[in-house]
């Protein structure tokens, strides 16, 4: 349950669509025997370096709803949740951040070839399918990404301002993230995707 809360919570404020919803994924190719189990290596490895990012992230996040509740939780998030990400990425040895199509945080927007993984990830998720993690081979790096999915815990940050977003919590983010664009979203939809590049 907490890594669900994290999510929702952390998307938007750490975190237009283009492409081909059909396209299939891109994947690392394999170029001699063996390698394809590099492709393994990378998905799970990717998953976990995500994961301990959300458990660190998660932790010191589920203290502060606590302690200050979500309008203090925005705040929290606004200031340390960058700087514990990198923290915990430098020592991983890989680069660990969330992007989406639809900032809280403008340092979180997706690049032009990120917005069309988003949008195939999305059209995927309509469809009924299970999200799988995609591997891109790109100027020589490797990088995993991953769906942040909302739930309905996280609608009191992403949600619709009359029904779903407290409305002390709203001047908090209007205060804080005055483009904010994470907003009015429903339970289950994609607010963004972790995206791990690998050091190699």
């Amino acid at each position: 349950m907490k890594n669900v809360i994290m999510l929702g919570l952390l998307a938007g404020v750490l975190i237009g669509c283009g492409g081909d919803p059909q396209k299939k994924k891109e994947t690392v190719q394999p170029e001699k025997d063996g390698q394809q189990a590099s492709v393994v290596d990378y998905r799970k490895q990717g998953m976990d370096y995500a994961m301990a990012v959300q458990g660190a992230l998660g932790k010191t996040l589920q203290g502060k709803i606590r302690e200050t509740g979500t309008a203090g939780a925005i705040e929290f998030c606004n200031v340390r949740a960058l700087a514990i990400t990198d923290s915990v990425a430098r020592t991983l040895g890989a680069s660990i951040s969330r992007i989406t199509d639809q900032p809280r945080n403008p340092q979180n927007r997706a690049n032009a070839e990120e917005m069309k993984f988003i949008s195939n990830f999305r059209a995927e998720l309509v469809a009924g399918q299970a999200p799988e993690p995609l591997i891109v081979r790109q100027d020589s790096l490797t990088y995993f990404y991953y769906p942040i999915l909302t739930s309905n815990l996280c609608l009191q940050c992403h949600g619709k301002r009359d029904s779903d977003i407290a409305p002390e919590v709203y001047q908090k983010l209007q205060m804080l993230y005055p483009e904010d664009k994470a907003v009015a979203y429903s339970a289950n939809q994609l607010r963004g995707l972790w995206k791990v590049a690998f050091n190699e």
